[in-house]
């Protein structure tokens, strides 16, 4: 290898390490975003008098992230707005935990999400396989598993709900080693693209396994 192919690779690698860093900010500033959401909750909740409207904002700008995760003037907001909002429609869950005993259902919820998290990102990150064929089957995977949990809203089945999060552990466990490896590779362009998919991976991760933890007994 000469001198400019050194130099070259030197240069990509840095880049990456750039790019990564600031992920994992974004991702920070997410977590310490939908921490404040969740701790406002109540407030929120009894301004606008319903959920639906923080979890329609969440759904929205999810599904739209394509749209503005890589505009130079709303990508900033939005993305606190979405990470807010995902802080506020946890807090209904969080207040039955904290009114019913069942905090160490939290406790235990965040220290699974935050292992399984980890762990994927960890595997995805340095393993040698090439995960890339796994994203249609993990959308539409994904796909299924909303449609599920919309029939679910109306059913109000118990074991139907649990299936559905178990389901969701291993889909969403699967997708973060997926986005971390797509990471890696410079699939993406946006820093904020890239810490909204591994941030709804660890919202999912978590808010599952504490509907695990919490109906259990």
């Amino acid at each position: 290898m000469n001198t400019f192919e050194r130099t070259e690779t030197r240069a990509v690698l840095n880049a990456r390490a750039d790019f990564l860093a600031k992920v994992w900010a974004y991702f920070g500033l997410a977590i310490a975003t939908a921490a404040v959401g969740a701790y406002f909750g109540l407030e929120i909740l009894m301004a606008v008098k319903t959920i639906w409207i923080p979890y329609g904002i969440f759904m929205a700008l999810m599904f739209t992230q394509t749209m503005w995760a890589n505009s130079k003037n709303f990508a900033v907001p939005l993305f606190l707005v979405f990470a807010f909002s995902s802080g506020t429609i946890l807090y209904p869950t969080l207040a039955f935990a904290a009114a019913t005993g069942q905090i160490n259902a939290v406790v235990q919820a965040l220290a699974a999400s935050a292992g399984l998290f980890f762990a994927a990102a960890i595997f995805g990150y340095t393993t040698k396989k090439d995960l890339s064929g796994m994203g249609q089957f993990l959308f539409f995977t994904m796909i299924g598993v909303f449609i599920a949990g919309i029939v679910n809203m109306f059913i109000g089945s118990s074991m139907m709900s649990f299936i559905i999060s178990c389901i969701s552990v291993v889909l969403f466990s699967a997708y973060t080693a997926y986005d971390l490896q797509a990471i890696k590779n410079g699939a993406y362009e946006s820093a904020i693209m890239a810490a909204t998919h591994l941030y709804i991976n660890i919202f999912a991760l978590f808010n599952n396994l504490l509907n695990i933890f919490l109906n259990r007994d």
